[in-house]
């Protein structure tokens, strides 16, 4: 075996095991990405066992600021009394539910101190046109006490949709729209409508229910990219091994290579012994 062949087998072999190395590397990476995927959910299922236990509390207890909302206290329960505004009332559109499409009414409501907190009332299904529901209800008007649960304001809305209509939850603009100083406005969070006292005349809204959320299968995925990076190297050890086995089959006539039996071949080595004896 000449030197120049040796050299030229290892600079070979090297480079793939430099593509070994960077695949693992890239599997690690997707690993890992599966393995925070599953810890942000573990944490948002955490906070759904914790928080939806918990009694009602008053709302300025769980958010003293308008404009912050600590995210560990999402889904809290907690009640004000306020009135409507009316006129203010919005559709969310691109809501799915269950695979329909949808709605989901939201109103502000001005609190007895004078700030204003956004109330999402609920679901409501397309119509026959997806631009809107087929019917929608009734506001209460007067005093109401609200019972809700807290969840955190969203991002910038678009601008290009029909009256009355946004795409997101976006409490700093419901506070430009509705003419309320932001001193005076919840822009840090809003509230999932549980209940309305006195309750409404007209049908309401699907009110949210709570979220089924399941951990996924990000765990064994990130078994499967572990298992791929590995893999990786035994592929490159057995190519190499086969390499130095025919290279010495090359050179050594009477060295054999042994071939590993394949499921089968033993059944069918005897059934060929059988036909040979009938024969």
């Amino acid at each position: 075996m000449s030197s120049n062949y040796v050299k030229s087998s290892v600079s070979r072999w090297l480079r793939w095991f430099a593509l070994a190395v960077v695949f693992s590397i890239a599997c690690a990476f997707l690993a890992n990405w599966q393995l925070n995927r599953r810890e942000q959910v573990v944490k948002v299922i955490e906070r759904i066992d914790r928080n939806y236990g918990h009694q009602r509390v008053r709302l300025e207890i769980m958010v003293p600021k308008l404009d912050d909302f600590k995210l560990s206290r999402q889904y809290r329960k907690v009640w004000v009394h306020g009135h409507y505004l009316v006129s203010q009332a919005k559709l969310v559109r691109n809501r799915p539910q269950n695979g329909s499409q949808g709605f989901v009414q939201i109103v502000p409501l001005q609190l007895d101190n004078g700030k204003v907190i956004v109330i999402n009332r609920g679901w409501l299904p397309a119509g026959q046109s997806p631009e809107r529901p087929d019917r929608i209800p009734a506001i209460p008007r007067g005093d109401l006490y609200i019972d809700g649960r807290l969840q955190a304001g969203e991002g910038p809305t678009a601008t290009n949709t029909p009256p009355h209509q946004v795409t997101s939850i976006d409490l700093p603009a419901m506070a430009k729209s509705a003419g309320v100083p932001k001193a005076r406005f919840y822009t840090g969070a809003y509230l999932e409508l549980s209940a309305e006292s006195p309750a409404p005349v007209d049908f309401p809204p699907k009110k949210a229910t709570r979220p089924d959320i399941t951990e996924g299968n990000h765990l064994s995925y990130a078994f499967q990219w572990v298992i791929f990076a590995i893999m990786a190297f035994f592929a490159l050890g057995w190519a190499i091994r086969q390499e130095r086995l025919h290279l010495r089959a090359a050179k050594d006539p009477t060295f054999v290579i042994r071939k590993r039996k394949r499921v089968g071949d033993d059944d069918k080595a005897a059934e060929d012994a059988l036909l040979a004896e009938r024969d």
